[in-house]
């Protein structure tokens, strides 16, 4: 369906649509391969769209969130795995930002400055193998020490790891000077000894992101690298900051649903089967069901790009609340989106010829992010009583 943009969204579109459809060219190599793709990368740095959210007085093109998600959306339609990958270095970006606009810290400020100037790729993993309730409590372990702190842990689905030039995650402190506390790291993985990733990432779908997973080992991290220290919570309470990256996931899922959706139109419009007069889009069995995918990912639309224009005007209170609830539709709505487009198609979309079984498997990847949809239910559910999300488990 035709849509309404304003002429800087329309600005951030088209260049995020040029590159997609360079992108296009090479998704079903890298998937097949399940190699990086670099050079959709060198192309993201010199159109600068990497530096698509940082300030425009830091150097960067100052892009809100629904901008930033319509660009996103955009780009996916060429390559999901791209578009899923340099959304994980603006969530690490979009940490910096609110942290520079909150507290005006120089070292935060620099590492921006940095960013948009040098085209930097920035990274990060907020997971952690066999740990459920990360957003209380870390389990990797940061200790004090001369001019920083010494960290052990690993973490998991690394995004982005072989490209990356700042790598983010979290560790607790136990015996910080107000009780435990979490630092925020931001460090250099060529320039951090005991930072290592492991070639790990064999998996169903988005395969071309390279998330693998990290292990740190005596870890030294200076005092400068550490951009956020907090108190490790104990209601289990999302802030907006923390809210961001898990909502700007639904925006890719939608763009790979808009490339089904676009294929099997074009793929069935004059697509024939004997002993039919008419081409097989005249079948109830199939525009039916494009006509839903319209819907889904109108809806999918609605409910992300309200949310993202309520952020954007730093609005209501309760806006972590909206930003899972909005990316949930978007996955689940994109999900459903491509499962119609295989049944459409029919057979013929189970062959690598076809983009489609691609599509399939990528978009299911949405599913798996937290918080998943058993886990946006009951965090809505739970807080609308005022029950604490982490009610009866042990933080510790």
């Amino acid at each position: 369906m035709d849509q309404l943009h304003t002429a800087r969204e329309q600005r951030f579109l088209d260049m995020a649509g040029e590159m997609a459809d360079d992108f296009a060219k090479r998704a079903a190599i890298h998937d097949e391969e399940g190699s990086f793709p670099f050079e959709n990368y060198e192309r993201l740095k010199e159109s600068g769209y990497t530096r698509l959210i940082i300030p425009e007085s830091l150097g960067g093109l100052g892009a809100t969130m629904l901008e930033r998600i319509k660009a996103q959306e955009r780009l996916a339609q060429g390559c999901g795995a791209t578009a899923l990958a340099i959304n994980m270095h603006f969530n690490s970006v979009g940490l910096l930002v609110d942290l520079y606009r909150k507290f005006k810290a120089p070292n935060v400020e620099h590492k921006l400055r940095r960013i948009a100037a040098e085209r930097l790729i920035c990274g990060g993993s907020g997971s952690e193998p066999d740990n459920a309730i990360i957003a209380l409590r870390p389990r990797t372990e940061a200790r004090r020490v001369d001019g920083g702190w010494m960290v052990n842990g690993r973490k998991i689905f690394g995004t982005q790891s072989v490209a990356i030039d700042h790598f983010l995650f979290e560790a607790t402190c136990e015996d910080g000077p107000h009780g435990p506390t979490i630092i925020t790291c931001f460090v250099s993985p060529r320039d951090t000894p005991g930072l290592n990733f492991k070639d790990d990432w064999h998996v169903m779908g988005m395969r071309a992101t390279a998330s693998r997973s990290s292990e740190l080992k005596d870890a030294f991290v200076p005092d400068v690298d550490v951009v956020l220290q907090r108190r490790v919570s104990q209601s289990g309470r999302i802030t907006k900051v923390f809210a961001k990256a898990p909502f700007t996931i639904g925006a890719p899922y939608i763009g790979i649903a808009v490339s089904a959706r676009d294929f099997t139109v074009e793929f069935m419009r004059e697509r024939r089967r004997f002993p039919l007069k008419n081409p097989m889009s005249h079948l109830p069995a199939v525009y039916n069901k494009v006509g839903e995918m319209d819907l889904l990912i109108e809806g999918a639309r609605a409910a992300m790009w309200k949310a993202a224009a309520e952020m954007d005007a730093d609005h209501p209170a309760s806006w972590s609340r909206k930003a899972v609830a909005a990316r949930m539709i978007a996955v689940e709505n994109s999900v459903r989106v491509v499962d119609l487009a295989l049944r459409a198609v029919g057979g013929s979309s189970y062959f690598k010829r076809l983009p489609l079984e691609r599509l399939f498997r990528d978009v299911r990847a949405g599913l798996y992010h937290p918080f998943d949809s058993d886990e946006t239910l009951e965090f809505l559910g739970k807080s609308a009583f005022g029950i604490p999300l982490f009610d009866g488990l042990d933080p510790v």
